[in-house]
């Protein structure tokens, strides 16, 4: 150790805070002592400790989310960063700026591939960070950390992976903190005017012009913009495609809302010109997979990262920008409606009443069983302005975006990424980026077994989120791809990989000290969550629904 002298650890510690880094969510190891020693002279600085390190990345993404500033998760050797890659790459969907420490043993056992070693452990975090380093001197890591951080927030923000060696880290470093105002990202992108003509001739001589929201509209705080544009051109919006659906970009209660991005939809398929905002467009889920884009229609397609202009798509104007700049350049280049072109009334009330007459293809009704529809619209019931929704349902997702408000840009968010559990300590890490809003985690049987371990974090440290657990005792969408699958399984009625039942998850959150109840009907979530709402701590509602419903 550094003895009487600032060590590395201490360094690394002071380097967090001069960024206004105040906790750090972590499942340590031996390789982080240093760094966990130096907290104990800043009572201001916040160790969050998670039983599992998905819980640790998760808390971090979802911290990263709510407060759009650099978040830390600190993990252990390559294991540790080897449990979180899954939700590593939930927070590389969502452009978090999660910076993943990973506490690493010393050079020497590095070298001889000695215990928890493997060479070039960045490696594992390369495809889904921004950029993977690791330190190899002490006098480098305020450095290293400040070049983590500065790169974690430049747009396009996302993770960062910075390594540090056990030795680096006990050693005594003398080097200096820099100054974060004079690294931290200021700068924002505006769009090149001649793609903003270009977009803004395209749209305004458009006959059925159609927007698509996607998340960085929110995430850049680009909604009111965007409203203001689809009544400008009198265009029906529609939220992105469920496959690339994080956050709702365009507010549900408005009027001109539409919906979700689907090029099957009459509302999508007969539009002539279509602006994609902060969209991906698109993550293809099969093989073969259908046309994402009807075939007529123009695309402009308004992005921070001109790396997704166009990725499978050709487009007939990129834009890259930052999406409230552009489209406020948009709206500047667009002429205010005259009397005799506010006939789009007449379509935008068409397309309106298709979107709210489509009510999903929803699961059958069954005596005895609870239909996951009716669970949505009880859930949809207690939701407020004030309540974020963490969506993690696999099978259930398309149902709960159908019918939950999405009004405020922070009432819902979810993951497109297939990280399983993810939701669990995202929720915790929301929740401690606004303790005044309610956060309501919604999630399936199958994701909850991913992560069960966020309930003690929950239990722990008071942490009052709401976990909704809609247990079907099954691995539903093993089920789906069998019966897409059309096979034997499909034949007999019998999945292989799906049956999970047998498992208590309100036993199991009691356990971990969490206040917990089963319930077996939609209508009993009311008093069921009033009783949530009045604990001075999390809880958890676990409702039993149809095993048979294998979603749409």
């Amino acid at each position: 150790m550094a003895g009487s002298l600032r060590s590395g650890g201490q360094a690394v510690l002071e380097t967090l805070l001069a960024w206004g880094v105040r906790r750090v969510f972590t499942c340590p190891g031996s390789t982080e002592a240093s760094f966990l020693d130096a907290t104990l002279d800043h009572p201001d600085f916040e160790v969050v400790l998670t039983p599992h390190e998905s819980v640790a990345v998760s808390a971090a993404d979802g911290y990263a989310r709510g407060t759009r500033e650099a978040a830390v998760a600190y993990l252990h050797t390559h294991v540790g960063l080897a449990n979180a890659l899954a939700n590593l790459n939930a927070a590389r969907l969502a452009r978090s700026p999660v910076i993943v420490l990973t506490g690493l043993k010393p050079a020497r056992l590095q070298s001889h591939r000695g215990f928890t070693c493997v060479p070039d452990t960045g490696r594992l975090a390369e495809p889904y960070v921004k950029h993977q380093w690791q330190s190899l001197r002490t006098e480098d890591l305020p450095e290293d950390l400040n070049r983590a951080l500065r790169l974690a927030l430049t747009e396009p923000s996302g993770p960062v992976w910075v390594g540090l060696s056990q030795d680096l880290m006990n050693a005594a470093c003398e080097a200096p903190v820099p100054d974060p105002a004079r690294y931290r990202p200021q700068a924002r992108t505006a769009a090149d005017p001649r793609q903003v003509r270009d977009a803004a001739r395209l749209l305004a001589s458009a006959r059925r012009p159609l927007l698509v929201a996607g998340a960085e509209v929110a995430r850049h705080g680009a909604v009111a913009e965007l409203i203001a544009l689809s009544e400008r051109l009198g265009a029906p919006v529609v939220n992105e495609d469920r496959r690339t659906f994080e956050r709702p970009g365009f507010p549900t209660s408005h009027p001109h809302y539409a919906g979700l991005y689907d090029a099957k939809r009459p509302a999508v398929g007969d539009r002539d010109v279509i602006l994609f905002a902060g969209c991906h467009c698109f993550t293809e889920f099969e093989v073969p997979g259908r046309p994402d884009v009807p075939a007529a229609a123009r695309v402009i397609h308004l992005h921070t990262d001109a790396a997704e202009i166009g990725a499978i798509y050709g487009v007939d104007v990129g834009v890259v920008a930052d999406e409230r700049l552009a489209l406020a350049q948009l709206l500047a280049e667009i002429p205010e409606p005259t009397a005799q072109d506010l006939s789009f009334h007449d379509r935008l009330a068409s397309v309106r009443a298709e979107h709210l007459a489509d009510r999903g293809p929803l699961p059958p009704g069954r005596a005895g069983v609870e239909n996951v529809a009716a669970v949505a619209d009880a859930l949809a019931g207690l939701v407020t302005d004030d309540t974020t929704v963490v969506g993690d349902a696999t099978t259930s997702g398309a149902i709960l975006l159908r019918r939950l408000p999405q009004d405020p840009p922070h009432q819902h968010h979810t993951t497109s990424s297939g990280s399983l559990g993810w939701g669990m300590g995202a929720a915790l890490g929301l929740k401690l980026a606004h303790p005044e809003r309610e956060v309501i985690a919604v999630l399936g049987d199958g994701a909850f077994q991913f992560s069960p371990q966020a309930l003690w974090v929950a239990a722990r440290y008071r942490i009052e989120v709401t976990y909704v657990v809609m247990n079907n005792e099954s691995y539903a969408a093993v089920g789906a791809a069998l019966r897409r699958y059309g096979g034997t399984a499909a034949a007999r009625g019998t999945y292989p990989g799906k049956d999970l039942s047998g498992i208590d998850v309100a036993a199991i959150a009691r356990g971990y000290g969490v206040l917990a109840r089963r319930v077996h009907h939609a209508d009993e979530l009311p008093a069921a969550m009033a009783d949530a709402r009045a604990h001075p701590g999390p809880a958890l509602i676990e409702i039993m629904t149809d095993p048979d419903y294998l979603g749409p």
